[in-house]
């Protein structure tokens, strides 16, 4: 009931707010706060004094200019990090700054009389006061930050005082220079409150009421358990991971989590059993499609399900299940959603007997994976697979005999083939249009484009999601493809070596995977 009413407050505080900052601005523009302008006039320091300088030098530090960009690196660096809700927050308060300056130009009020007129504070016109504007909407960054990094409570507490001083440190400052009236302090207060609050709305983070009201913790205990199965590359910063995954789980009353670490040696088999061993009842997977595809494997027949917290370039899995790609959302789900069945596809080669759940490919695919730059892929993310395609446009093609099912084989020459269990590859675009991870089936495509015309068709095929002329793909419960001579493969995204034969069978609702409700 608690948590209800201050849901309610949370989620009147914008309009509150707004309202409050247009009455208030009314009033200023029609004069109704001269009385209380003329009684606190500024002391106006002296720009030679030591307090004029430290204040002169404080309002540089905090120039509406400087905090745009501090929050500019913050929204991108949460959205590296997969905080995509709290990066469109970000984004959001951000723009308090730039509304602040079209409303001064538009108010055009004009400053007071001040020593200071030659500052860089003194700038543009000034109702709402810029400075305040940008220091409370800072501010907001600084304890929200603290919050969404799952900081403790103690953690919490220190930057919301240091938030709290450094407002009330700018408006002193800006009143003592004598560049604002204290109408205009009160302004940049209303606006960067009201955007501060907007930013919550749109970026559906939780608020600073509910962690001050401790809102979240569990009525009792309860007998489950997580594992979570992390390739320690794919992050910046583990830590962060962890506090995650924690204030969830002890929000819920789970048991404590159990962590097991990739090794380049082993994206996740063994870390897998391991998780099995101590009786998790999810295991979620924090990696790439290589740590997806090891853990899926070892799971694969169990009845213990798989939950991903995308955190690679391509996260294919999740991309066609619907699994959220920011991890806050993802975790969530993790921890609270139903599960369903899908189908695993187990693969042979040569040397090698493994399980997949994305897609296979040989010739040109797997020569596009094995170009591809891993640093680049850091920088660009799924532009990287880009570079390599260009850097393989001219591929040379290759008999291969494909036999679906009981039927009878067939042989053409190709440069690429590939198999999928679901139809969707990275940005979305769409390689099988009627695949399904549930169908019991594996979908087929043999590509074989010698002229512009048909890189062009495959390239609509992939964009339109739908069949074109000469790339129509087939579908079995089995198949076999046989080569002439080695040719390159992977397994979901990772270079495997060469082979000669790739066989095929689908493993029919095989691996259970949490995904959201229909």
């Amino acid at each position: 009931m608690r948590a209800t009413h201050l849901h309610r407050l949370e989620l009147s505080l914008f309009p509150a707010l707004s309202v409050l900052f247009a009455w208030w601005t009314a009033l200023v523009v029609t004069g109704g706060t001269r009385v209380l302008d003329a009684r606190l006039r500024p002391p106006l320091l002296e720009p030679r004094s030591a307090a004029g300088q430290m204040s002169e030098a404080f309002s540089l530090v905090t120039h509406p200019f400087v905090i745009f960009l501090a929050i500019g690196v913050a929204a991108w660096l949460s959205f590296k990090r997969r905080m995509r809700r709290l990066a469109v927050a970000l984004g959001v308060a951000a723009l308090a700054i730039p509304l602040q300056v079209l409303l001064a130009i538009w108010i055009d009020r004009a400053r007071p009389p001040t020593a200071f007129a030659d500052s860089i504070s003194h700038v543009g016109g000034a109702y709402p006061a810029s400075h305040v504007t940008a220091v409370t909407v800072g501010a907001w960054v600084l304890v929200t930050l603290t919050r969404a990094h799952r900081r403790p409570g103690s953690s919490v507490a220190r930057s919301s005082v240091l938030a709290v001083t450094a407002v009330a440190f700018t408006a002193t400052c800006q009143w003592a220079m004598g560049l604002t009236y204290v109408s205009d302090i009160i302004g940049g207060l209303l606006l960067g409150a009201s955007v501060a609050n907007l930013a919550l709305l749109v970026g559906g983070v939780d608020t600073i009421l509910s962690n001050w009201a401790h809102l979240g913790l569990p009525e009792g205990d309860l007998d489950k358990r997580a594992a979570v199965v992390f390739n320690p590359t794919k992050f910046d910063d583990l830590s962060l991971l962890r506090r995650r995954v924690e204030s969830e789980v002890l929000a819920l009353g789970w048991q404590p989590t159990v962590w097991l670490e990739t090794t380049p040696d082993d994206p996740g088999h063994h870390a897998a059993r391991r998780a099995i061993e101590a009786g998790a009842d999810v295991v979620l997977v924090a990696g790439g499609d290589g740590t997806v595809r090891a853990v899926s494997a070892e799971l694969s027949g169990t009845d213990t399900p798989i939950a991903l917290l995308p955190s690679g370039t391509g996260n294919l899995l999740a991309r066609n299940l619907g699994i959220p790609l920011d991890i806050d959302d993802a975790l969530r789900l993790a921890l609270t959603g139903v599960s369903r069945r899908i189908d695993v596809v187990r693969a042979r080669t040569d040397d090698a007997d493994e399980r997949f759940v994305v897609m296979a490919g040989m010739g040109l695919d797997a020569q596009i994976m094995d170009s591809t730059n891993d640093g680049l892929k850091k920088v660009i993310r799924a532009g990287a697979y880009a570079v390599a395609a260009v850097q393989n446009a001219v591929p040379n093609p290759f008999p291969a005999t494909v036999t679906l099912d009981d039927g009878e084989p067939t042989q053409q020459d190709v440069v690429m083939v590939l198999v999928g269990n679901v139809g969707t590859i990275t940005a979305g675009m769409t390689l099988f249009p009627h695949a399904s991870p549930s169908d019991g089936q594996i979908d087929l495509m043999l590509a074989s484009p010698d002229k512009v015309i048909d890189w062009a068709r495959l390239g609509a095929q992939i964009l339109t999601g739908k069949d074109m002329e000469g790339f129509a793909t087939s579908s079995a419960a089995r198949l076999r493809i046989e080569t002439d001579e080695p040719v390159p493969f992977e397994l979901d995204g990772d270079t495997a070596g060469t082979t000669r034969t790739l066989s095929i069978e689908v493993e029919p609702a095989a691996l259970r995977v949490i995904v959201p409700e229909a």
